[in-house]
């Protein structure tokens, strides 16, 4: 697997497709890897060259203690594996953190080198659902100094009773997609030697309200959201939808946060025909 040296540390990459078609980066999100893209990539590398990314702290990326893990730090390492493949322009995909990532480039960061993106249930405001507030971040916060949890965890999510209980939060059902299909997303969400950054990358989340910046965004944009999505409230895909100049929102129905997971088809079509100019 590919990396990059981006401010000292290690940033691993894939690649998909042939590299003289147009490039599309995609974004991961809190808690999670670049493998949450192995649909899109499959339905998109016959038509873009894709580079989905582990974003510093996650992944097989390195994961420094003093590391700076803040949504515009994040996206300024965006711009830098861009520069470093040789991308200009780019077409830009990101999932819940990672859409919040992707607005930031399009609306502050880099406007001039995002020719589109899609946010698939992209944090907007920093703010996310009750149930994460008052069960995941707890959990975050004393993980973050008592690592040893998330070694306790980690056997347990296999579990699907345990599982599903932590994991409520992603699906409309939990019996939808098969639990084995999610086995790697959720033993990498949970891992000690990400505990320090899986915390600060939380308080980032919540550092950041994009919604003011919104009206800076002039190139096509689509909001993708699951219309029972436990993490980021649905209501980010309409303030979405309104601050960005005809931008566009597309609410699937019975889904939850993992709407390439849980939806695919109609997920696919959403992202397939907003880049066909549909």
């Amino acid at each position: 697997m590919p990396t990059a040296t981006i401010d000292g540390h290690r940033i691993h990459y894939v690649t998909a497709g042939d590299p003289e078609n147009p490039p599309l980066i995609l974004i991961h999100g809190w808690l999670s890897y670049r493998g949450v893209w192995r649909q899109t990539i499959a339905a998109l590398s016959d038509s873009f060259y894709c580079v989905a990314l582990d974003l510093l702290g996650f992944g097989d990326s390195d994961k420094p203690r003093n590391g700076d893990y803040s949504i515009p730090a994040q996206a300024q390492r965006i711009l830098a594996l861009a520069d470093a493949l040789g991308f200009e322009t780019f077409t830009l995909i990101g999932h819940s953190m990672g859409g919040q990532i992707a607005t930031t480039i399009a609306a502050i960061t880099a406007p001039e080198r995002v020719t589109n993106f899609v946010s698939v249930a992209g944090v907007v405001t920093g703010v996310l659902s009750p149930r994460v507030r008052e069960g995941t971040y707890p959990m975050v916060l004393a993980a973050a100094y008592l690592p040893f949890m998330y070694a306790i965890i980690q056997p347990l999510l296999n579990q699907p009773w345990y599982a599903n209980h932590i994991y409520r939060p992603w699906f409309y059902r939990m019996d939808n997609p098969p639990f084995d299909t999610w086995r790697e997303d959720r033993e990498r969400a949970i891992r000690p030697d990400q505990h320090w950054s899986i915390y600060q990358a939380g308080l980032g989340i919540r550092a950041l309200d994009l919604t003011p910046h919104l009206p800076k965004i002039r190139v096509p944009a689509l909001a993708i959201f699951g219309e029972f999505d436990g993490t980021v409230p649905v209501i980010d895909g309409e303030i979405f939808r309104q601050g960005i100049p005809d931008a566009q929102l597309v609410m699937i129905p019975e889904c939850g946060h993992f709407p390439m997971y849980e939806k695919t088809e109609a997920y696919l079509q959403a992202v397939k025909a907003f880049l066909n100019g549909g």
